[in-house]
């Protein structure tokens, strides 16, 4: 099976030509539909009278995989490898130097493709998710079976990768993501891919809160990185943290601090990692101090953190995806506290972020919620937290979950509304 069907499927859709449309006249609509799916091959003479009726040079459907532009597969594998190792800046660059000078109609579908779950995958990872999508609509409308029937391993590997990262960042389908790490991790020998496909898959086991797989993963990762030489292993920041939060996350505080406290010693062998994880690190060490009960320097330690924040805000560096979670966390903190002020200007970092992971959404909307009745606007607290309590175990977050209804529920029994507080934690 070729491509070119699907590439005659994507010039009708973006045409606006129906199948009827588009075979009047030269073959039946259900001989192309299965040109399209890949079940039938076109003749040399169909495929011309198709490109007529499609408004493109015939050369378009008549190139095959045997034609591929040698030079630029190259380049589509470092993009892809620059990708996978998070160097998003050289890749923006790269792909937006193909798109001004390269006619993909003019090379063969499975670089064209390539090039399109590249782009997709690169929007997925940077939070442009909307972007993300309207190339997936218009350019790779292709199903599963034609996926692993047709692909050629780089171009499996290309749309591997980008619908984990589709599912780790825009849909949070956690399940689905984990699925395709591990399809990822099959398809690579390379053992500095297997090692962030393992923290790929890591990070979402963590997120379904199943601890357990989440440690084997970041055990293969840890072994694996442990190899390399040491100016190439950078990634150990990320192991440990990792290995931290899961400890964290089991009770485990002493390992967790231990942990944490090997991430920042680390900072100062690989820099960039810093740019990463240190606000991480640097939040889940103060809630070691909440979880054993040393609230006055918890409330010591994220005062600090939300000085460095806002420090960091005013430079105008720019905060990464892991940054966000954070300030997202502490939002949440300091609106519970009733710290207006903070609350709003975390608030208004956060609201700059044009496209959201959905998990941030509900961060964002219990905050909102709680400026309200901090504001002592009840009636507007009351709508919106019901509003919110309708949605808000869609959340992947149990913790944010139970701390939403707690307070839904104490604010209605407060105001002896008895019976909504209780159904509330039922």
């Amino acid at each position: 099976m070729d491509l070119i069907g699907l590439r005659i499927r994507n010039i009708r859709k973006i045409k606006q030509l129906t199948l009827k449309e588009a075979a009047k006249g030269i073959i039946s609509v259900p001989y192309l539909a299965n040109i399209e799916n890949g079940v039938k091959v076109a003749s040399f003479e169909t495929l011309m009278h198709i490109a007529k009726r499609l408004e493109i040079p015939e050369e378009a459907l008549l190139i095959g995989n045997e034609d591929l532009n040698k030079e630029l597969l190259q380049e589509l594998k470092q993009i892809f490898e620059l990708l996978v190792f998070s160097n998003t800046k050289e890749v923006e660059d790269r792909l937006d130097k193909i798109a001004a000078n390269v006619d993909l109609l003019c090379e063969s579908p499975v670089i064209e493709l390539s090039f399109y779950w590249l782009q997709a995958g690169f929007y997925y990872k940077t939070w442009e998710f909307s972007k993300a999508r309207e190339i997936e609509r218009t350019y790779l409308n292709s199903n599963e079976k034609r996926v692993v029937d047709s692909f050629p391993p780089d171009l499996l590997s290309y749309y591997y990768y980008g619908q984990a990262v589709k599912h780790s960042h825009a849909t949070c389908d956690y399940q689905l993501a984990v699925e395709y790490w591990k399809k990822s991790i099959d398809l690579t020998d390379k053992a500095a891919f297997q090692v962030v496909f393992q923290v790929g898959l890591c990070i979402n086991y963590i997120c379904l809160n199943n601890y357990e797989p989440a440690l084997k993963h970041i055990e293969c990762a840890w072994n694996l990185i442990k190899r390399f030489p040491s100016r190439d292993q950078e990634r150990i920041t990320a192991i440990l943290y990792l290995y931290g939060y899961i400890n964290f996350q089991i009770g485990f505080m002493t390992e967790a601090k231990r942990k944490f406290e090997e991430v920042l010693v680390f900072f100062n062998m690989y820099p960039e990692a810093k740019t990463m994880y240190y606000f991480l690190v640097r939040f889940k060490l103060a809630e070691i101090e909440r979880v054993e009960g040393n609230h006055e320097l918890f409330d010591e330690k994220i005062v600090c953190l939300y000085e460095e924040l806002m420090a960091h805000e005013a430079s105008e560096i720019g905060f990464n995806n892991n940054d966000y979670l954070v300030i997202t966390e502490l939002m949440v903190i300091f609106a519970e506290q009733g710290s207006v002020l903070e609350t709003s200007n975390l608030l208004a970092i956060i609201n700059k972020v044009t496209e959201q992971v959905m998990e941030i959404n509900f961060f964002v909307t219990y905050t909102e919620t709680l400026l309200l009745y901090h504001q002592n606007k009840q009636s507007s607290y009351e709508k919106k937290m019901l509003d919110l309590l309708k949605k808000i175990d869609k959340s992947n977050d149990p913790a944010l979950i139970e701390r939403v209804k707690k307070h839904a529920s104490k604010h209605f029994a407060d105001s002896t509304k008895y019976k909504m507080a209780y159904n509330i934690l039922a």
